[in-house]
């Protein structure tokens, strides 16, 4: 399961207010680097099983300068402008057409204090599994004066993450680097070493493949040679001997 997070907390009690349900919970920090900036949230440890990604760096990956993101989960409703959280709060699951609607009527106002005025076009990301009911919600409540809906769906999100780095624990970074690291030393290693380790190993076995085989046929020749001999010699003894045998009489 994917999951977009807030990490531009201005600190972590505003963090644990937002994300932490019990105060006696067991949190740990999992966290990304773009741009040699940390991005980094508090979650409970028992919630960090999921895929989990930076709604900010999502925004800064797909939208430009000075455009609003809606990102609606279950039981969030979070705005992001120019890639910064703006507003936040929890929807309750009980009343979600009312909590959304307030939330609409707080986001139509931040755009238009924003804007001056003028509401151009709202993207939004919906992770939650009323997504037709909410979407449908936001999109009625989100028209210009024209009667035209502004709000616009940025993707799937499945897409939208493909090209993030997925926020991990110290644990999981520290593997996931010390893998990262034993693989370059190996492709180095055959690079520079084991290439011609391989090739003195293949081609040494191919010349000593091809000398036995050689050898083999040497001897088979030797063998062939040496009974065409006995045969020669044979032939030439019994000549002899006739020969012996008729000058004698």
């Amino acid at each position: 399961m994917v999951r977009l997070v807030i990490t531009d907390f201005a600190s972590k009690e505003d963090n644990e207010s937002f994300y932490v349900n019990d105060e006696f919970d067991a949190l740990t920090q999992i966290y990304t680097y773009q741009s040699f900036k940390k991005n980094a949230v508090y979650l409970s440890k028992y919630e960090v099983h999921d895929e989990i990604y930076s709604l900010n760096l999502l925004s800064k990956k797909h939208l430009k300068k000075n455009q609003f993101l809606i990102h609606i989960a279950d039981g969030e409703y979070i705005i992001l402008f120019n890639h910064k959280t703006v507003y936040s709060a929890k929807i309750n699951q009980n009343f979600i057409t009312d909590d959304m609607i307030k939330s609409i009527l707080i986001t139509k106002h931040i755009v238009m204090l924003s804007s001056g005025g003028a509401i151009d076009k709202l993207y939004y990301v919906i992770n939650s599994k009323y997504k037709s009911a909410i979407e449908n919600i936001l999109k009625q409540n989100t028209r210009n004066d024209k009667g035209d809906v502004v709000a616009q769906s940025l993707g799937e999100i499945k897409d939208l993450v493909r090209p993030l780095v997925e926020l991990d624990t110290f644990k999981g970074h520290a593997f996931k680097n010390s893998f990262s690291l034993i693989f370059v030393a190996g492709i180095l290693w055959f690079m520079f070493y084991g290439l011609d380790v391989f090739s003195n190993s293949l081609f040494g076995k191919e010349s000593l493949d091809s000398l036995n085989r050689e050898l083999k046929v040497q001897n088979r020749l030797l063998k062939r040679q040496e009974v065409l001999y006995n045969k020669s010699l044979k032939e030439y003894k019994d000549l002899t001997d006739c020969i012996t045998v008729k000058g004698t009489n």
